[in-house]
């Protein structure tokens, strides 16, 4: 594919994968989302971070929150600077204090301005939401850029996790020289680590 088509490629995925998981998590929001979480405990790179990049869910995303009740790990949360430069910076926000958050204009809850921001080299492990990934472990991201210029920023051997349903699993994405590939894939089937050059990556049924 050109790079002239990827663009265009992928706004059509984006309508696909978007209208896709609406439909799955309506049906089964609150099961799939707990699977995703039990998954996410039992993996053996999840039980050794101690700071942990999560998200909070918007629009049919996976939710996560349940996680931050874990003890043990220091939770950092993204924070979105629009504009030509679009960026994420990560912040420390008690999820259950709702006074420590605001909505972002497009929708999504995230910390307040003036929470303490935290260094993205000290992160261990990040959970990243998506509207599908491939085998390879590239990422259909909203179109901003905005974790395509955070995770250059993380320290090397830092896990990268994508989180997303199995049917948004798909053998290959239109990707661009600047597309940050994934290091893991969790949906609420299984954990796995991504392979490089693989057709699809194969479900584990021993998390790791």
């Amino acid at each position: 594919m050109s790079a002239t088509d990827v663009p265009a490629a992928k706004a059509s995925l984006r309508d696909w994968a978007r209208a896709t998981r609406a439909e799955l998590m309506r049906c089964e929001g609150a099961e799939t989302s707990a699977a995703v979480v039990a998954l996410v405990r039992a993996a053996a790179a999840y039980r050794a971070a101690g700071t942990v990049a999560c998200y909070r869910a918007f629009g049919s995303e996976p939710d996560l929150a349940a996680l931050a009740t874990d003890p043990g790990k220091r939770f950092v949360w993204p924070r979105a600077h629009p504009g030509p430069a679009a960026r994420l910076t990560m912040h420390l926000a008690d999820p259950l204090d709702d006074t420590a958050w605001e909505l972002h204009r497009f929708g999504q809850p995230e910390p307040k301005a003036g929470a303490a921001e935290v260094d993205p080299r000290g992160i261990d492990l990040i959970l990243v939401p998506g509207l599908a990934f491939d085998g390879c472990g590239y990422r259909l991201g909203y179109g901003k850029g905005y974790y395509d210029r955070l995770l250059p920023l993380l320290r090397p051997g830092a896990v990268v996790v994508g989180v997303t349903l199995e049917a948004l699993v798909v053998p290959e994405l239109p990707h661009d020289e600047h597309d940050f590939r994934m290091s893991h894939l969790v949906t609420e089937s299984g954990w796995r680590t991504v392979s490089v050059g693989a057709a699809a990556p194969t479900t584990s049924d021993q998390p790791g």
